[in-house]
């Protein structure tokens, strides 16, 4: 057997013509180009998770039944705090309710809620086992209805404020900016 020139010689002795002009070098590239649509829908997923994580934490999402927020231009983002939220009929705490609205509007002297301040005194207590090297911020939000009375307020704020809870937000509907 002879010595021959090197050159293609795989698939050259095969006698269709599309064959011998892509082993020649003589083929086009191919017009349709196929995009792979699993890593592109997984890349949406994970974007979508990542902007519903990012953006639940700046609202305050009213589960309380008869409760229309006020409503404000200067605003800032809320953070992680236990939520009072006052209604016309209750006051809840993390939605457990510790006292009726009715009767702090009543009377008109300053009195401590009590069962208020014992599970915000729980709740630093526990923040201070969770945590034994964080410092205690003593933030609460409270989220009222816009028609409450002052004073059932101000009561909130006072016993919160004698529970350690000096850092006091009001949760309100941003208005344009």
């Amino acid at each position: 057997m002879p010595v021959g020139k090197p050159g293609k010689v795989l698939f050259t002795q095969i006698p269709l013509s599309f064959v011998s002009k892509k082993v020649n070098g003589g083929g086009h590239k191919a017009v349709d180009a196929q995009i792979p649509l699993v890593p592109f829908i997984d890349f949406l997923i994970v974007l979508v998770v990542f902007l519903l994580m990012s953006f639940a934490n700046e609202t305050v999402q009213s589960n309380v039944p008869n409760l229309t927020m006020p409503r404000a231009t200067n605003t800032e983002d809320l953070e992680d705090a236990p939520v009072i939220a006052i209604n016309p009929q209750v006051v809840l705490l993390n939605g457990i309710r510790v006292a009726d609205t009715q009767s702090l509007g009543g009377s008109a002297t300053m009195e401590r809620i009590e069962p208020l301040i014992q599970n915000l005194t729980t709740l630093k207590r526990n923040y201070a086992m969770l945590h034994p090297n964080g410092q205690f911020a003593g933030a609460v939000i409270i989220m009222a209805d816009e028609n409450i009375d002052y004073r059932v307020i101000k009561k909130v704020m006072f016993s919160t404020a004698q529970s350690g809870y000096s850092q006091i937000s009001f949760a309100v509907n941003r208005q344009g900016r």
